[in-house]
């Protein structure tokens, strides 16, 4: 669907929550994917980077996350990050019972490729209007074609986001370990 400004703002509501939640973690919480991208067409799901800079919190992190209502995925073969995923609409579980905003949520160590993958692609399409104007019609084409698959969605995306990433400065065997986590 064409960018909504309101994901930004539903962004900022469940970071609020992660926050409050945190205290006494150092962490970053950054929204990261297409939603984090004005202009940009999106699936309406939040991708969101809880980033940690020392593996020793993860455990703690884990737990309070999970005390919200999220369930622990592991890596899902993507060293360096993590996988939450809402239990439900009302996840995270707050003291009123508020319906959030779908999201995907990830714990990345600060210097994971992963981490890295995220926070170029996002702001190299920030930066350069004309490969966002890309990357949305590419996405618009793909979702536009009959019986076609998440997971091949997600392949035919990833021969471009490789070239952006390159663009971003990323070498050869990084852009090797991430076109090899996506196929």
């Amino acid at each position: 669907m064409p960018y909504d400004p309101e994901w930004k703002l539903q962004f900022e509501k469940i970071r609020e929550v992660y926050l409050n939640h945190l205290i006494g973690l150092e962490v970053g919480i950054q929204h990261v994917g297409s939603t984090a991208i004005p202009g940009l067409f999106a699936k309406p799901i939040l991708d969101i980077d809880i980033i940690i800079e020392e593996s020793e919190i993860l455990n703690e992190v884990t737990k309070r996350l999970e005390g919200l209502g999220y369930l622990s995925k592991g890596d899902l073969g993507i060293p360096g990050r993590f996988a939450f995923r809402q239990s439900s609409e009302f996840t995270p579980l707050t003291h009123a019972s508020k319906k959030w905003q779908p999201h995907h949520l990830y714990v990345c160590f600060a210097n994971s490729l992963a981490l890295r993958n995220h926070l170029l692609f996002r702001d190299t399409l920030r930066n350069r209007a004309d490969l966002a104007m890309k990357y949305s019609a590419l996405k618009k084409s793909l979702t536009n074609r009959l019986l076609f698959t998440r997971a091949e969605y997600t392949t035919r995306k990833t021969d471009f986001i490789i070239s952006v990433l390159a663009i971003a400065g990323l070498d050869d065997d990084e852009l090797k370990e991430i076109t090899d986590a996506n196929i």
